[in-house]
C-alpha cells in the first residue's frame, strides 16, 4: 500500500516538475538558513551552562551614581574575595581572577601564553574537566600551575607534563612552577578563558595590596549557598560596603555623586554568570546583546515564513489543475479526511526532502557561516536529542502551516462544480496576492534595514576620531614593565629607516588590537571647590606627534625635558574647561597630596580615544616615571609599501624582544574591530535580504508560471484579435506589480519605525535618508518585473495558433 502511494506521489511530482523543484529548493534553502541561525542562537543562550554550579555563580561588580548616569566597573581589590566569604551573607566560595602576565618556558621552548591568577576556590566553583593530573584541589600548593590541553600540547608535545617544572612570567618576574593538572579544551561558549592558571599570591604586588581596598584590578566571582538568591545577597552587600569602604556623604556629594532610590552613592552588586555573556559593560569583549540574538531568530523565522508563503502559493495554483482529479475521487466515495491526508502527505513528503537537503546544506555551509559571523557552530549539534526533537517539531509545524490551507481548499471543492468546470479562482487569487504582498513587505523591510545598518557601520568606521589613524601601527608588548626600555630599543633600531616617521608608546591600545584588550583608567581629584574628573593615559614622549593630534597650545612630551618624566601633562580642552582656565599652559595642580604637582605643558582638542559608542571624555596624558608600565608601541609610518614597513617593525621587534610573538596591527584595523558586531549585522542582513529576495523571486516565478499557463487560451485569443506583444506583456506584469506596490506602501513605515528604534542605541548615528526607501522600492519593483517579464515575453512571442490548438 505504501509502495503504491509512493509511486502515485512520484508521478504527481513528475507531472509538476517546475512547482515541485521550486518548492523543494526554496524550502531547503530556508530550512538550512533557519537551522544555522537557530544553532547560533542555541549556542549563545547556552553560554557557561557546562558549569555544574552555574545557577549559584555570580560576578561581583561596582556601581557609582554620577550626574551623567550610573557607571559600572568589575575591577575589585584583593581583600574583597576573602572578606565576602568571611561575612555571613550566603557566599560559600570566592575567587579572584585577573591576568598575571604572559610567557611560559620549558627547556629551550618559549610560548606567548597568558597566565591568569586565581584563588584556591576556583576549581571548586567552576567545572573545567581535568584530562591529566590532580582531579581536585589543583592549586592547593602555591607553586602549582594548571595548563589547558592546547598549551600543554604546544609546550610538551607527547611528553607527560604532570609534575614537570616550567617557568611562568608573572608580573615581569619568572617563577618556577610545577604542573599539577591539564584541563580539557575550554568550550567555545565559555565566558572565562585562559591558557594557564596559577595562584593569586604569586603576583609580585600581592603582599603590598592584599589588605588595600583602594587598589582595584581583579575580577571577583562568588558562589552562593543553595537557596540563597542573588537579590538576598545584594541586600547584605549594602552593609558590607559600609563596613569595608565607609561612606563620606559630604565628600561624595562634592564629587558630584548622587543618591539612588536606596540612598546609595555607590556599592556592590552581583551579576549571574549566565548573564555575563550578554553584558557589554561587565563582560570581557566577547559579549553579545540579547537583542542581536533575537534579531537572528526573527530573521530565521522570516526566511522560513517567506518559503512557506511560496509553498502555499504554488500549492493553491496547482490545486486548480487537480480539480477534476478531486471531483472523480469524491464521486467514487472518497471522504474529506482521505483527500486531506493524501494532499497533506504529498506536501509533507516534499518538505521532508527539503528538510534533509537543508540539513546537508548546514554541514556544507557551517564553515563559511562560522567564518563570516565569527561563531563556533558545530553542525553535529543537530544530532543532539533535544535539538533534533525541536527540529522535527519545527518540520511538523511547517508542514501543517504550509500545507494546511491548500489541503483544506481541495477537500472543500464540490464534485459537481469541479466536473462541470465551475471552479471560482477569484478568492484563491486574492489570497495568493495577499501572500505575495506579505513576502515583498518582508523583503523590502530587509533591504531597507541592510542599507541603513551598512550606512551606520560606515559612519562608525569612517567618522573622524580626532587623530590620524591611517599609517599608524600598534604593537602589544609582552613585558609592559619594561615597555619604555623596549620602545627605546625600537627607536634605535628603526631610526635610520626612511619609512618610519615617529615612535612612541602608551599604556592603552588604540582600537581593539590582536591581544583583544581594551584598557581604561580615570582619576578624580579636588581642585579648589570643584572635583575634576578625567581619563588618564601614561605615554612615552612624542605621543602627540605620533598620533597626529593638533596642538591648541603648548608642546608635546619630549625627551629633551627632564621634568616631562615626572610631572608634565597634556590635557584636552574639556579638562581645561573643568579647571576654568583661560591660559592653562604652565598651570600646576595636585592630583595626590602625597605626590608631586602636575604642570600643564600642552592642550589638545577633545578626541575619540575610544569607540563612537561613547561620548568624548576629558583626557590627561603624562609620562610619569620610567617604571610606569607601557603596554603598547606606536609607530607612525610614511611609505607607499605599508606591508614592507610592517615587516621592518617586525624584524626590529624580534631584536628588541627576542623569541616573542609579534602581534602588531594597523590602528585602522583595530578600530574596525570595535564595530565587528555591526559589521556582522550588516553581513547577516545583506545575506538575509538576498535570500529573502531570492525566495520571493522563486515564488513569484512559480506563481507566474502557473497563472500564465492558465491564461494561455486567453492570451492566444487576444493575439488573434490584434493584441501586440508589449500589450500582452504589460497585461501580465501589471497583475504582479500591483502587490509589490502595495507591499512598498506597507513596508516603508515599518522600516522607518524599526530602524529608528535601532539607531537610538548609538551615541553618534546617521539620519535616515528618503532615498534609502526609494531605492529599496525601485529595487523590489525591478526584481519583480524581471522575474515575471521573462515568462511574459516568452508567452507573448509564442504562436497563438499553437496555444489555441493545445488548449
Amino acid at each position: 500500500m505504501f509502495r503504491n502511494y509512493l509511486k502515485t506521489l512520484l508521478r504527481t511530482l513528475q507531472r509538476n516538475k517546475m512547482p515541485a523543484a521550486i518548492n523543494i529548493i526554496g524550502m531547503a534553502v530556508a530550512f538550512a538558513c533557519c537551522i544555522l541561525l537557530l544553532l547560533m542562537g542555541y549556542n549563545e543562550f547556552t553560554y557557561d551552562n557546562f558549569h555544574t554550579n552555574n545557577r549559584n555563580l555570580y560576578k561581583v561588580y561596582k556601581f557609582k551614581n554620577t550626574a551623567g548616569g550610573t557607571e559600572y566597573s568589575t575591577s575589585m581589590s584583593f581583600p574583597a574575595a576573602p572578606a565576602l566569604k568571611k561575612e555571613n551573607m550566603g557566599v560559600v566560595r570566592a575567587t579572584n581572577f585577573f591576568q598575571g602576565g604572559e610567557g611560559v618556558r620549558y627547556g629551550d621552548k618559549t610560548l606567548q601564553r597568558s597566565t591568569n591568577l586565581v584563588d584556591n576556590d576556583f576549581f571548586s566553583m567552576f567545572s573545567f574537566p581535568v584530562v591529566r593530573g590532580a582531579q581536585q584541589q589543583q592549586l592547593a600548593q602555591l607553586n602549582s600551575v594548571v595548563l589547558t590541553e592546547g598549551t600543554a600540547q604546544s609546550l610538551f608535545g607527547k611528553e607527560d607534563p604532570i609534575g614537570k617544572i616550567i617557568e611562568v612570567n608573572i608580573g615581569g618576574r619568572w617563577n618556577n612552577l610545577q604542573v599539577s593538572s591539564v584541563l580539557k579544551k575550554i568550550p567555545d561558549n565559555s565566558s572565562i578563558t585562559f591558557d594557564l592558571l596559577a595562584r593569586a599570591e604569586l603576583n609580585p604586588e600581592y603582599a603590598a595590596l592584599k589588605n588595600k581596598w583602594d587598589a582595584s584590578f581583579s575580577n571577583v566571582f562568588v558562589q552562593l549557598a543553595p537557596g540563597v538568591s542573588g537579590q538576598q545577597a545584594e541586600k547584605q552587600l549594602r552593609s558590607f560596603t559600609g563596613k569595608y569602604v565607609p561612606v563620606n556623604r559630604m565628600l561624595l556629594k562634592k564629587q558630584g555623586l548622587q543618591e539612588d532610590a536606596n540612598g546609595d552613592f555607590y556599592g556592590l552588586k552581583l551579576l549571574p554568570l549566565k548573564a555575563l555573556h550578554f553584558s557589554g559593560k561587565l563582560g570581557d569583549g566577547r559579549t553579545i546583546s540579547k537583542s542581536f540574538i533575537y534579531i537572528l531568530l526573527l530573521v530565521a523565522g522570516v526566511i522560513l515564513l517567506i518559503a512557506c508563503f511560496n509553498f502555499v502559493n504554488l500549492n493553491i495554483g496547482q490545486s486548480l489543475k487537480r480539480g477534476k482529479e478531486i471531483g472523480m475521487r469524491k464521486c467514487m466515495g472518497a471522504g474529506k479526511k482521505q483527500i486531506w491526508f493524501q494532499f497533506w502527505g504529498e506536501c509533507f513528503f516534499i518538505l521532508l526532502i527539503a528538510f534533509l537537503l537543508g540539513g546537508c546544506l548546514v554541514f556544507i555551509c557551517s564553515g563559511p557561516f562560522n567564518q563570516l559571523f565569527g561563531t563556533f557552530i558545530d553542525p553535529r549539534m543537530v544530532f543532539d536529542p533535544m535539538i533534533l526533537a525541536g527540529l522535527l517539531l519545527l518540520l511538523g509545524a511547517v508542514s501543517l502551516v504550509s500545507s494546511g490551507y491548500p489541503s483544506l481548499l481541495l477537500t472543500n471543492l464540490k464534485a459537481t462544480e469541479v466536473l462541470k468546470g465551475k471552479i471560482a479562482a477569484e478568492r484563491k487569487s486574492s489570497f495568493r496576492s495577499t501572500l505575495i504582498v506579505a513576502q515583498f513587505v518582508i523583503a523590502i523591510v530587509l533591504i531597507c534595514a541592510t542599507m541603513i545598518i551598512y550606512l551606520q557601520f560606515l559612519h562608525l568606521r569612517e567618522a573622524p576620531l580626532g587623530y590620524d589613524a591611517g599609517s599608524l601601527v600598534s604593537v602589544p608588548l609582552h613585558d609592559n614593565a619594561k615597555g619604555k626600555q623596549t620602545i627605546s630599543k625600537m627607536r634605535s633600531l628603526l631610526n635610520a629607516q626612511s619609512g618610519i616617521v615617529r615612535i612612541s608608546g602608551s599604556d592603552i591600545n588604540l582600537g581593539r588590537g590582536r591581544d583583544g584588550l581594551i584598557n581604561k583608567s580615570s582619576v578624580s581629584f579636588d581642585y579648589g571647590d570643584k572635583i575634576v574628573r578625567t581619563n588618564l593615559v601614561f605615554a612615552d614622549y612624542d605621543i602627540i606627534k605620533t598620533l597626529g593630534l593638533p596642538l591648541k597650545a603648548g608642546r608635546d612630551l619630549s625627551g629633551g625635558y627632564v621634568a616631562d618624566t615626572a610631572h608634565s601633562v597634556i590635557v584636552t580642552e574639556s579638562v581645561v574647561k573643568q579647571f576654568g582656565l583661560k591660559d592653562p599652559i604652565g598651570h600646576s595642580f595636585t592630583i595626590d597630596s602625597a605626590g608631586p604637582k602636575q604642570q600643564i605643558i600642552g592642550v589638545i582638542p577633545d578626541f575619540h580615544l575610544y569607540s563612537m559608542f561613547e561620548k568624548t571624555e576629558p583626557l590627561m596624558i603624562g609620562m610619569e616615571t620610567a617604571t610606569e608600565p607601557i603596554g603598547y608601541l606606536l609607530v607612525r609610518i610614511n611609505t607607499q609599501n605599508p606591508v614592507q614597513a610592517m615587516d621592518l617593525i617586525k624584524q626590529a621587534y624580534a631584536v628588541a624582544e627576542p623569541g616573542l610573538e609579534f602581534r602588531g596591527s594597523f590602528v585602522d584595523e583595530n578600530i574596525e574591530r570595535w564595530y565587528q558586531r555591526e559589521k556582522s549585522l550588516t553581513e547577516m542582513f545583506t545575506l538575509s535580504a538576498g535570500i529573502a529576495i531570492l525566495l520571493s523571486c522563486m515564488g513569484l516565478f512559480g506563481v507566474s508560471f502557473i497563472v500564465i499557463s492558465q491564461r494561455i487560451k486567453e492570451i492566444g485569443i487576444r493575439k488573434v484579435l490584434g493584441a501586440s506583444v508589449p500589450g500582452v506583456v504589460l497585461l501580465i506584469i501589471r497583475q504582479f506589480v500591483k502587490p509589490v506596490l502595495i507591499a512598498l506602501i506597507i513596508a516603508v513605515p515599518i522600516a522607518v519605525w524599526a530602524m529608528g528604534q535601532w539607531l537610538q542605541g548609538f551615541e553618534y548615528r546617521i539620519s535616515m535618508h528618503w532615498w534609502v526607501f526609494v531605492a529599496a522600492g525601485v529595487m523590489a519593483l525591478i526584481i519583480a518585473v524581471l522575474t515575471v517579464g521573462v515568462q511574459s515575453v516568452k508567452t507573448a512571442l509564442a504562436n497563438p495558433v499553437t496555444a489555441l490548438r493545445s488548449e
